[in-house]
C-alpha cells in the first residue's frame, strides 16, 4: 500500500475569505492529510493587464471575452502552488481551491488514486461538463479512472505528479486561457490527463465564487470568430489524443 505520506496538500485560499479556509479545513480534519495554505493572488488587487505572464491578445481571441481578473489570478496562483510541490521531496500534490467539496469517502479513493499512479499525470476529481469519459480503472466504489473525450472544466479538486508539476510549470505561461481550460489541453504537453468519474468533489459548493464572470461579457457574434474555430480545432484534438490514450491502454495496458 502506498503511504499518503508520499502526497503533499495545498490549499489555495485568498486572505480575505476566512470563512472558506475554515470550511475547507473542516473538511480536511477527518482525513487526518497534513496540508499546507498558500495565499491566492489577488487578480482584483493588480494590474493584471500590464502582466508579462498574461497573454491579453490571445485570451481575449480564444475566450471571445474580456480578459477575467480572477481567472488571472486564479492562474498564478496554480502556477505558484506547483512550484512549491517541486520545491518538495513529495511524488504527487493534491491541490485544492477553497471552495472543494469532499467525499466522506475521499482518503480510500485517493489512496487507491495513488496505487494506480503509473496510469495518470493528473487526475482531475471535480468537473462542470460531463467529459465523455472512457474508463481505464476501477477505483472504490462506483468511482472510475477514465480519459476524457469532452471537456470537463473545473478546477477546485486536482491530483498531480512531479512530471505534470514540472511540465505545466515551463508550459503553461504566458497565460492564454482560464486555468481548467488549460490543463486540460494535455496534447500539447504529452500529459496523462485523466478525471475520476462520477467526480467525487463538487464544481458547485453552494459558495459565492471569487472569479465568477459575467455571460453578458462575451464579445457579439461576430467577434467570436476566432474562439469558435479555436474551439472546434481544439476539440478535435481533445478527442484524438483521447482515444489515442484508451488504445494503447486496451492495447498495453499503461
Amino acid at each position: 500500500m502506498i503511504k499518503l505520506s508520499r502526497i503533499k496538500v495545498f490549499v489555495i485560499n485568498l486572505d480575505r475569505s476566512t470563512q472558506r479556509l475554515a470550511a475547507i479545513q473542516a473538511q480536511l480534519a477527518p482525513t487526518q492529510l497534513e496540508w499546507q495554505r498558500v495565499p491566492a493572488v489577488d487578480g482584483r488587487a493588480i494590474d493584471v493587464s500590464s502582466l508579462p505572464e498574461v497573454d491579453e491578445a490571445t485570451y481575449r481571441r480564444w475566450q471571445g471575452k474580456p480578459l477575467n481578473p480572477g481567472q488571472v489570478g486564479c492562474y498564478l496562483s496554480h502556477i505558484a502552488v506547483m512550484r512549491k510541490f517541486l520545491e518538495s521531496d513529495s511524488d504527487f500534490a493534491l491541490v485544492l481551491e477553497d471552495d472543494a467539496s469532499l467525499p466522506p469517502d475521499f482518503v480510500p479513493l485517493l489512496q487507491r488514486l495513488l496505487e494506480l499512479g503509473k496510469l495518470w499525470d493528473v487526475v482531475k476529481l471535480s468537473r462542470i461538463h460531463s467529459g465523455i469519459p472512457v474508463t481505464l480503472a476501477k477505483l472504490t466504489g462506483s468511482y472510475r479512472l477514465a480519459v476524457p473525450l469532452g471537456r470537463h472544466c473545473n478546477s477546485n479538486s486536482l491530483l498531480l505528479n512531479r512530471r505534470a508539476a514540472q511540465t505545466l510549470c515551463e508550459r503553461l505561461l504566458p497565460m492564454r486561457l482560464p486555468y481548467d481550460h488549460a490543463i486540460e489541453r494535455s496534447w500539447l504537453y504529452g500529459l496523462r490527463l485523466r478525471v475520476v468519474s462520477p467526480a467525487p468533489c463538487l464544481a458547485e459548493t453552494g459558495q459565492a465564487s471569487t472569479i465568477a464572470e459575467n455571460k453578458s461579457d462575451k464579445f457579439v457574434f461576430y467577434k467570436r470568430i476566432h474562439t469558435l474555430l479555436y474551439r472546434s480545432r481544439t476539440e478535435l484534438l481533445r478527442v484524438v489524443y483521447g482515444m489515442l490514450h484508451v488504445t494503447r491502454f486496451w492495447l498495453f495496458g499503461n
